[in-house]
């Protein structure tokens, strides 16, 4: 019991401890979801960003901010409540949560891309599973 507390506990801290901050703002009469981007360098940045759909871990899939990173694949994700990083090194990747353009904490885990589903990422070991991008 100690130990799902714990698990739920660190997947609680992970997204609301994040860079991004959600509001309901009103345009042209319809609701749309507004949040916070956190800086990315101009010398990390690999392309500009762009808006997505994205999910982490069991979250519902939302409207995210992409923005791809030096040029290896590795990215950004910023939405509500989501501010990671997952950064690339061959096949595999590690998950940053992103506080701020300078302060990153890793997530823990090691990531390699589904063969199932090419636009998500999955844990070999420990973290929030899956990361997809779409």
């Amino acid at each position: 019991m100690l130990r799902i507390f714990m698990a739920v506990a660190t997947a609680a801290a992970v997204f609301s401890a994040t860079g991004a901050v959600a509001q309901t703002v009103s345009k042209g009469g319809q609701k749309a979801q507004a949040y916070e981007v956190v800086p990315v360098a101009p010398d990390e940045r690999s392309g500009r960003s762009r808006q997505i759909q994205c999910s982490v871990g069991q979250m519902t899939p939302t409207t995210c901010t992409f923005t791809p990173l030096f040029g290896d694949g590795s990215f950004q994700l910023d939405g509500p409540d989501i501010a990671v990083r997952l950064i690339i090194d061959g096949a595999e990747g590690n998950l940053f949560e992103v506080f701020s353009a300078t302060h990153r904490v890793p997530v823990g885990g090691t990531y390699i891309r589904n063969p199932r589903d090419r636009a998500c990422w999955i844990t070999t070991t420990d973290g929030p599973s899956p990361v997809c991008a779409r």
